[in-house]
């Protein structure tokens, strides 16, 4: 099956999002701690639940209300875990389950595992967020702008746990 041009994948723009993964290659730099280990699970556990439960169960099925003060928060550590802002995430994913492994399902397994998962993320086809799927959403300005600056995040998180474990380092040599 040929991909159409805007099926490639940009690799100029998703520089970013291969380099952030990259660099997670970094740890073997630093030898093995216990004290990273369980930051490393920590932190890993924090994303994944706000991907779970806040891009995919908040955002994009709405399944439960909260604060807004906590929807942000959910928002702003879902995008750390380096899967966009929280409108992109849910327009494709509210458009995912209108069209589940039809031909317009952008993310259907029947594309193949690395499509489904990685690969319709990288590319130029994808990359707009469809705002009328996520009128409910839009509507704060906090979100789009976690939206529009979506590497932000991922960015303050990588500092953040860097700097940490330099600290944890003079406690824990």
């Amino acid at each position: 099956m040929s991909k159409l041009k805007e099926e490639k994948i940009n690799w100029k723009e998703s520089t970013g999002f291969i380099v952030i993964h990259l660099a997670a290659l970094l740890v073997f730099l630093v030898g093995f701690s216990w004290p990273a280990l369980i930051v490393l699970i920590l932190s890993y556990g924090v994303r994944m639940f706000a991907i779970t439960a806040g891009y995919h169960r908040y955002f994009s099925h709405r399944t439960f209300q909260t604060s807004r003060f906590f929807q942000f928060v959910l928002a702003f550590l879902g995008a750390s875990a380096v899967q966009k802002g929280p409108l992109w995430w849910s327009a494709h994913h509210r458009h995912h389950h209108r069209h589940s492994d039809q031909e317009e399902d952008i993310h259907s397994p029947r594309k193949g595992f690395w499509w489904s998962h990685v690969g319709w993320i990288l590319c130029d086809k994808y990359k707009c967020t469809h705002l009328k799927l996520v009128k409910d959403l839009e509507k704060f300005p906090e979100l789009r702008f976690l939206d529009r600056f979506h590497i932000l995040p991922p960015v303050f998180m990588a500092i953040s746990l860097f700097g940490f474990g330099y600290a944890l380092n003079s406690f824990f040599p």
